[in-house]
C-alpha cells in the first residue's frame, strides 16, 4: 500500500493567495451574480431560486 495522495491536483491547482482577483474583477463578478440572480426572479418567480 502506498502513502501518496489518491487524487493529486496537477494543472489549476493554486494557493490561496494565487486565487486572489482583481478587485475590479471581483466587482463584475458580483454584479453579473446580482444580474443573474434578479432575472431568475422575474422569469422563474420565487420559486426559481432555492435559498
Amino acid at each position: 500500500m502506498t502513502t501518496a495522495p489518491m487524487n493529486p491536483q496537477f494543472n489549476g491547482s493554486h494557493s490561496a493567495s494565487e486565487r486572489r482577483r482583481n478587485p475590479l474583477a471581483n466587482a463584475v463578478r458580483n454584479v453579473g451574480i446580482v444580474l443573474d440572480t434578479a432575472a431568475r426572479v422575474l422569469f422563474l418567480g420565487r420559486d426559481g431560486v432555492k435559498m
